[in-house]
């Protein structure tokens, strides 16, 4: 079976430092940007990688800090 990634999705409690070292960083462009709470970026061809604010991610899947 030829298996893929095509979505991450990771937590970080600090979304601003995070978007500065992807964006100002590395150069990338946000696919989507929602300050203080998520940014996507396209890594390559089919593939997402998507930076959520811990804070809110927490409580998207509903567990407390």
């Amino acid at each position: 079976m030829d298996q893929h990634i095509h979505f991450v999705t990771l937590a970080t409690p600090d979304l601003d430092a995070a978007r500065a070292f992807y964006c100002g960083g590395l150069g990338w462009e946000a696919l989507l940007d929602v300050p203080g709470e998520i940014i996507f970026f396209q890594t390559a061809p089919g593939t997402v990688l998507g930076l959520f604010d811990a804070e809110k991610f927490r409580e998207d899947i509903g567990r407390p800090g």
